[in-house]
């Protein structure tokens, strides 16, 4: 290798001096000059010697590249330098979702993800990108993190070890022994602890946050390192004689540095960051086999997809990679592209490392070596000599070498006449042989082998502890089960197959409620009466009514996981007292138990109005719900008496639930007064044109009438607290986002109101209708509030106003409700699904239209299914009440994905839009009214599928779905 580059140093020079030779008198002056005339002749020579000058002008570079001090890491930087750049000014290509790959003659391609070929040189993805866009379009993030991590832990390192070292000596011991055991701890292992619980799947945190923590955790897990051969390399300079010198004659600290310790450590400094660059690519790789992010996850799917998959959210290589990795055996160009390019800039870095190692050693070039005649002298005396004695040491005549014997050497000469003897027998020549034929597999693929018995093992452990935990569940606690109410006698308890038949009440006609209400803001109190005429569409005579008092779910302790989400960390208890109650002007009996009040009514005749009057106390909770206030404002949802829905099952008096929407009413009219001080903002879900204000003093009263609700909701602003971004929708409909400026940002509440304004505008033409309100009011409530839509009006919590980029489609969620949940009724509580699904296919049409989606690994895919199967296993199915959820996970994964799956999987069957025109239908027929599974089945077949109850049975009936 050195004569090579000792030849091609020589063969260069000599070119050099040749072309400069011949050309010393021709400058760019001398060739214009020649190609002045215009004769063929003149134009030859004239572009000879431009040729012939350009030429010599890039062996010049090559010859001045080639002897620059620190060669290899100037060259290196430039090709990284080029790369960031190309990778820079590279435009991303949009996903497709078109099934099949054309190129600009309209000539059939591939299919996604297309092979390499001529169109494709590195082939394409799942989404019909070229990989040799995406890579270009990755370099900048990867060589961008590399650098910018590598540069963080540079200078925190540096800054650490010279403070600890040359000013306050003393801290040294202490930041040496914490950093110690980092010396010997996986960077690997301690990134992938650290970052799994913000970066493995989404959980509401903006990807700008959690990239700031990978960023502070990989910087972390180096910085050990980085300090530790810095504090090393200072402590060894200083020992020095010329340090110790300087120090002695009092030269101070900061001298020290300057004319001692910084000139002897800038090389191995540059040393160092090459080191840490290879070893931040090394760990971003690793970790995107882990599907572990720059910026986290970044759920998307292909719209023809029905699986929500994630991954990286800037597509840099590592990350590229690692989503890539499991498709490596269906399409290894998509795994390998990525990883090439990754090898490529590791052996760039290494490079650059090698030649910066090199000049520290002092190897020096062919090049730069002394040519003198005695040297070369020295060098033919040497060669010609085959023998090297060290000076003043007597040579020593060559000894011949000893055989020794060992005890081990004995040992097994022993076993070896042991296994001749047993041999004589069959039985030990069939084990012999078999262990022979072990032993050679072992040693061929030892990996395999140990990593199989250690799978078993795990397995085998984890089989163990899992049954055990099981037992000491199943024997220590009863079966979680949800709080318990009264139920009605009307009520059968056989309701296994709701979705095969229809129970809903078509006869209904709206209840009349007329509320006084007045808010005692010292004692968090609402004081109220409320009038009811209710009509008595059941089709036969009632002794009694039902109402929900949802409020006094709170007015007792609770346990569970998933109440804790409501409940928030520091939960103060909340309840309704009913005073007193008349039914037509006459005292009436009543009972309360749990979220359940009964009436007695005596005799109720069919068809018969009723007017109820009901006087209550509530005392509003600190929590989470739906009902509740902080420091700057009251919301309330969910909170007056509500008339439960009469169906052919009876009395629905399903419990309050922490999942979904277990709120189940029918449409009716309220005439609603509220008496608060002066200093709130009173706003509800009704029109705000058809409300009036009474101010007296420091009291007011609210006053609005509303038709056509399923339940009222009213809010109560400090005004000093709330301000309003407005958007107005296509249609004219008004959305005002009230929040709070001095803690949320204003940008993000005008990016929610656009967010909810554009999405009134895509459903309104998915559903074919539109809002029948021209207000839509998102207020701002607590911080971690759940999500909650009223006909008109949103409940969402404060983390929907920070940096969170999936807010705008938690305003899209609760616009798709008024639709579906608000219009459209359904038994939230015994039929999760028809809606659910519904809102889930509605939200993942909105996002693959946007951009939000792209296409899922298979890895992922298979994760998601693994995971309806064992939730399925379970005795949780698509169609079962929220009863049978056992945890807000498990309810989320069959509505969420599951529901979005079952759509999804018939608008690729039936395709013409069949779905959209059954959804379509569907909230335009049940507009203002209650709809059931078998409702939702049947307008499927009327649109064209007639094989719909099957399809719906397959995904809905209670076995395992594969």
């Amino acid at each position: 290798m050195k004569r090579f580059i000792s030849l091609f140093s020589t063969l260069l020079a000599l070119l050099h001096r040749s072309i400069h030779h011949q050309n010393s008198k021709a400058g760019l002056g001398g060739i214009n000059r020649k190609t002045k005339s215009m004769n063929m002749g003149k134009i030859k020579k004239g572009m000879a010697a431009r040729t012939q000058n350009l030429f010599n002008r890039l062996i010049a570079l090559f010859l001045y590249i080639y002897k620059l001090k620190y060669r290899n890491a100037k060259v290196g930087a430039l090709i990284l330098i080029l790369l960031f750049m190309v990778s820079w000014f590279t435009e991303p290509i949009p996903e497709s979702n078109e099934p099949l790959i054309f190129d600009e003659n309209g000539n059939f391609v591939a299919a996604p993800p297309a092979p390499p070929s001529l169109t494709f040189p590195l082939g394409t993805d799942l989404g019909a990108r070229s990989m040799v866009n995406l890579i270009l379009v990755g370099i900048k993030y990867t060589l961008g993190a590399v650098i910018g991590i590598t540069l963080i832990r540079f200078f925190l390192g540096i800054i650490l070890a010279l403070l600890t070292t040359l000013w306050y000596p003393g801290l040294k011991r202490y930041f040496t022994a914490f950093f110690w055991p980092f010396r010997y701890f996986p960077p690997l292992l301690a990134g992938i602890i650290l970052i799994i619980p913000v970066a493995a799947v989404p959980i509401g945190i903006s990807p700008k946050v959690i990239l700031e923590y990978q960023i502070l955790v990989l910087m972390f897990i180096g910085l050990p390192g980085v300090y530790s051969f810095i504090l090393d390399l200072i402590d060894e300079i200083e020992k020095q004689p010329f340090v110790l010198s300087s120090t002695l004659m009092g030269a101070s600290k900061f001298h020290t540095l300057i004319k001692h310790v910084w000139p002897n450590i800038q090389s191995h400094l540059l040393l160092l960051f090459t080191q840490q660059m290879l070893s931040v690519l090394q760990l971003l790789t690793f970790l995107g086999i882990f599907s572990l992010y720059l910026g986290g996850p970044h759920p998307t799917a292909l719209t023809n997809d029905p699986r929500l998959i994630y991954r990286s959210i800037s597509n840099e290589l590592a990350g590229m990679a690692g989503q890539n990795f499991w498709l490596i055996r269906r399409a290894p160009w998509m795994a390998y592209s990525p990883i090439v390019m990754i090898a490529f800039i590791a052996i760039v870095v290494n490079w650059m490392k090698k030649g910066i190692e090199d000049h520290i050693a002092g190897v020096v070039p062919v090049r730069n070596r002394a040519n003198s005649r005695a040297e070369k002298e020295v060098e033919e005396k040497l060669s010609c000599s085959r023998s090297f004695v060290l000076v003043g040491v007597p040579e020593q005549p060559a000894a011949e070498h000893e055989k020794k014997s060992y005890y081990s050497d004995l040992f097994l000469e022993k076993l070896r006449m042991a296994r001749g003897y047993m041999c004589r027998y069959k039985i030990f020549r069939i084990i012999d042989m078999g262990a022979l034929k072990a032993a050679e597999h072992i040693s061929e693929y030892p990996r395999q082998i140990f990593t199989a018995l250690l799978m078993v093992s795990f397995v085998l452990w984890a089989g163990v502890f899992s049954y055990a935990e099981f037992l000491g569940k199943d024997e220590a606690s009863p079966k979680h089960k949800e709080a318990k109410s009264t139920e009605a006698s009307s009520e059968p308890k056989e309701s296994q197959d709701l979705y095969s038949y229809s129970f809903t009440n078509k006869e209904h006609v709206p209840v009349n409620y007329k509320a006084e209400l007045t808010y005692q803001d010292a004692d968090a109190i609402l004081k109220g009466s409320l009038h009811i005429s209710t009509v008595n569409t059941t089709g036969a005579n009632q002794e009694k009514i039902y109402f929900h008092l949802y409020p006094n779910q709170f007015k007792e302790p609770i346990d569970g996981p998933d109440w804790k989400f409501i409940l928030g960390p520091s939960p103060a208890p909340g309840w309704m007292d009913i005073a007193d109650i008349k039914v037509n002007n006459k005292k009436a009996e009543f009972k309360v138990e749990g979220t359940i009040l009964e009436i007695q009514m005596k005799e109720w005749e069919s068809k018969e109005t009723a007017e109820l009057d009901i006087q209550f106390n509530f005392q509003l909770p600190v929590n989470y719900s739906n009902a509740s206030y902080d420091y700057a404002a009251v919301w309330l949802g969910s909170f007056l008496p509500k008339q439960a829905v009469y169906d052919k099952n009876g009395w629905n008096l399903d419990p309050y639930s922490p999942l979904g929407y277990p709120f189940y009413s029918e449409t009716a009219n309220f005439d609603v007064t509220i008496g608060t001080a002066v200093k709130y903002q009173v706003l509800s879900n009704a029109e705000e044109a058809n409300a009036t204000i009474e101010s007296n003093g420091e009291n007011q009263k609210y006053h609005v009438k509303a038709e056509n609700l399923r339940d009222f909701s009213i809010v109560l602003l400090d005004k000093q607290y709330y301000q309003a971004e407005r958007f107005m929708a296509n249609n004219d409909t008004l959305v005002n986002v009230w929040y709070r400026p001095s803690i949320d940002k204003q940008e993000i509440a005008n990016r929610n109101a656009m967010g909810a304004g554009q999405s009134i505008d895509f459903f309104e033409e998915i559903y074919g209708t539109p809002l029948p309100y021209k207000e839509l009011d998102v207020i701002r409530t607590g911080e971690s509030n759940p999500q909650m839509a009223y006909q008109g009006m949103i409940f969402t919590p404060g983390y929907n106003f920070t940096d969170n980029n999936f807010s705008s489609l938690s305003m899209t969620e609760g616009v798709i409700r008024q639709w579906l949940s608000g219009m459209v009724g359904t038994q939230g509580y015994k039929e999760p699904w028809v809606n659910e699904g519904l809102v889930s296919f509605s939200l993942k049409t909105y996002m693959g239209e946007k951009g939000y989606l792209t296409s899922s690994s298979a890895e992922d895919q298979l994760k998601q299914q693994e995971e309806i199967v064992r939730i399925q296993k379970e005795g949780q199915y698509l169609s079962s009440p929220l009863s049978d959820f056992k945890n807000i996970n498990d309810y989320s994964i069959m509505m969420g994905l599951q529901g979005y799956n079952l759509y999804a999987e018939l608008d690729n069957l039936v395709k013409a839009g069949k779905v959209n025109k059954a959804i379509k239908n569907y909230v335009n027929e049940y507009k203002n009214k209650n709809a059931s599974g078998h409702d939702l089945i049947t307008l499927f077949e009327k649109a064209g599928h007639p094989q719909a109850k099957g399809y719906f049975e397959g995904w809905l009936k209670q076995e395992t779905k594969e």
